[in-house]
This record gives structure tokens, C-alpha cells and sequence, in this order.
């Protein structure tokens, strides 16, 4: 972690989440994001940090941020991959699917 991130104070998980994140979120959002993560590029998954005080999950603001930008970052690169995908259908298989005639 980023020294500027170190200095950012530690707030509770879900307020965090609320003060960051437009829209209401289900309790159980903030759970995956920290168990299950995200899914990344390459297969990786992407988990948002949180430490804890006790028994409260805590976070800051930064790590929000940074979650949800490498969660857009791999988002939009899977995208660009399915597009790239999909410009690459050859006459043959538009042909066997019946969208292209001889």
C-alpha cells in the first residue's frame, strides 16, 4: 500500500463502501468484495483491502477507489478482448452459419 493510502484513515468496511460508491448496496456486496473478489483480467480475481479493528472489517476511501478502478480497468480490457474476438470471424464461419453467401 501507498504511503498516501496509509495516511488515509480507517473507516467501517460498509460506510466506506456507502461514502464511495453511488447507489445503495446490499451488506452482502461488501462481504464478496473482500472474500470472493472480482474478476480481473487473466483469470485473476481482484479483492478489495480491508483490515480489521476487532471484529469490524475497516477500510479507507483510497482502497475503495483503487478497487473499483481495477475492477473497471479489467472490465473494459475483457471487453476489448470480446471485440477483438468477435472482428476476427472468417468467411468460412459466417459462411457455415448461413450470414454470408458464395
Amino acid at each position: 500500500m501507498r504511503n498516501a493510502e496509509l495516511t488515509d484513515a480507517l473507516i467501517p468496511l460498509n460506510q466506506a463502501i456507502r461514502e464511495e460508491v453511488p447507489g445503495e448496496k446490499n451488506p452482502s456486496t461488501a462481504h464478496r468484495w473482500i472474500t470472493r473478489g472480482l474478476a480481473g483480467l487473466n483469470g485473476e480475481r481482484i479483492r478489495l483491502q480491508v483490515w480489521y479493528a476487532g471484529r469490524q472489517p475497516c477500510t479507507t476511501r483510497a482502497a475503495v477507489r483503487q478497487f473499483l478502478d481495477e475492477v473497471t480497468k479489467a472490465r473494459l480490457g475483457r471487453m476489448e478482448l470480446t471485440q477483438q474476438r468477435c472482428g476476427d470471424v472468417s468467411d468460412a464461419e459466417l459462411e457455415a452459419v448461413g450470414l454470408l453467401s458464395k
